[in-house]
């Protein structure tokens, strides 16, 4: 009896065996990249390689080995860039204003008597428009170019004669044109209907391969054109909750989640523009930095990102911040305290993942220009208001910011040298 028992226990694990071997043959495929769960935390999440070879094979590939090996192509390509870096202090203004020579004048002597050494300037708004003539076919086939900047040549002379740093914004998936144009490569509704935000707007699809190429060749044309850098904003899902309502089809997501394609999407940009010789940058929720939650929800992680950017420009604007956020019971009437507690919670994040063998950017704060007075409680942001920002920036080590107003009017007084 005993025997028989064992010869069954015999035939049984034979059997396990070979399933068990049969399976192990099996390849685990994570978005182009073979995986293998290991006990360690790293094991890799998601990746980018592409044109996998579909063969068992059983090799563990780590997210600190893909980090690595993307991160040695970017060192590659960043080697090969003919551009030297630059400290940059900045301002946003419209198109619409530096494509008036009689608005555009008095603000530029303005930059010239100040610190100031940069501009951002909208290339693709929050409409969508394309705001001056690019030299690319496949940009003017989208038929949405308005040219608020009728000479571009003139203004990236202007800048370079005066070594003012020029960078080109972009309103990435935010867009009211080309989704009147192109249905199928706008956010829809599961109803079949176009997404819409709370303020309107339509939502380019960031699982559209469509849409990608449309990004990189704007980059591409801001490179042509003599633009020092391009300026991802909008880079994210929407944030608004009517996204309940949206779907992704399987066949669009292949099972990639809002951050795996969000981080995709910058990595193909990035490598795409570096040979460009333009810098590329992407602006970043302040909330992302600690809060798994709002990274998930708008498919932006923060020391991933920084890993496909030069520059990572969180938007540390104090009204944005709710209160008791950092300890402060209004975050807005303390300028200084909240920007220092945003970068310090930055710097924190960043630590926690920091790894000296793969490429990282740097981190270019955008800060307040405008007073929010939509606020229940709020603070005039005057020429004392900026100078606290400035110097918790400079307080945090480090020395670049950028300062938005959305309709481009400043506290000169706070930028005197």
């Amino acid at each position: 009896m005993i025997s028989r028992r064992k010869k069954t226990i015999n035939i049984f694990l034979i059997i396990l065996c070979f399933f068990v071997t049969s399976c192990s043959n099996q390849q685990i495929i994570n978005y182009g990249v073979e995986v293998v769960e290991t006990e360690e935390n790293e094991a890799v999440e998601f990746s980018f390689e592409k044109n996998i070879d579909t063969k068992p094979k059983s090799t563990v590939v780590t997210k600190k080995d893909r980090d690595y090996k993307i991160s040695e192509n970017i060192e590659e390509l960043i080697l090969n860039r003919n551009k030297e870096a630059k400290k940059i202090k900045g301002i946003y203004l419209p198109a619409y204003i530096v494509g008036k020579e009689e608005r555009f004048t008095p603000i530029f002597e303005n930059i010239k008597k100040s610190c100031i050494n940069a501009i951002v300037v909208d290339v693709k708004d929050e409409i969508g428009r394309i705001t001056f003539n690019m030299d690319s076919d496949y940009v003017k086939s989208k038929k949405t170019v308005e040219a608020q900047i009728k000479d571009i040549d003139a203004l990236v002379k202007l800048c370079k004669e005066n070594d003012i740093y020029l960078i080109a914004r972009v309103s990435s998936f935010l867009d009211n044109y080309i989704t009147k144009l192109d249905s199928s490569l706008a956010v829809h509704r599961k109803d079949g209907k176009y997404y819409r935000d709370n303020t309107g707007y339509y939502w380019l699809n960031p699982y559209n391969e469509e849409v990608k190429k449309y990004l990189i060749e704007i980059g591409r044309g801001c490179a042509k054109a003599g633009f020092d850098e391009v300026q991802y904003d909008y880079f994210r899902f929407s944030a608004d909750a009517g996204m309940r309502h949206v779907t992704f089809s399987d066949e669009e997501t292949k099972g990639k989640s809002k951050i795996e394609i969000i981080t995709e999407l910058a990595q193909d940009i990035y490598q795409e523009l570096i040979p460009e010789n333009i810098f590329v940058s992407i602006d970043v929720f302040g909330a992302i930095m600690n809060s798994y939650k709002d990274q998930n929800s708008i498919g932006q992680e923060y020391t991933t990102l920084l890993k496909n950017v030069d520059y990572l420009c969180p938007m540390v604007y104090p009204s944005h911040y709710a209160n008791k956020t950092f300890g402060l019971d209004v975050p807005d009437l303390n300028p200084y305290e909240a920007v220092k507690g945003a970068l310090d919670t930055s710097e924190s994040t960043i630590n926690k993942t920091k790894d000296d063998s793969v490429h990282y950017g740097k981190i270019r704060p955008w800060l307040q220009g405008f007073t929010a007075n939509y606020l229940v409680e709020y603070k005039t942001y005057d020429v004392d208001a900026y100078r606290e920002q400035i110097k918790a920036v400079e307080d945090s080590g480090i020395d670049e910011w950028l300062f938005w107003h959305p309709g481009g009017t400043y506290k000169w007084d706070a930028f005197a040298e």
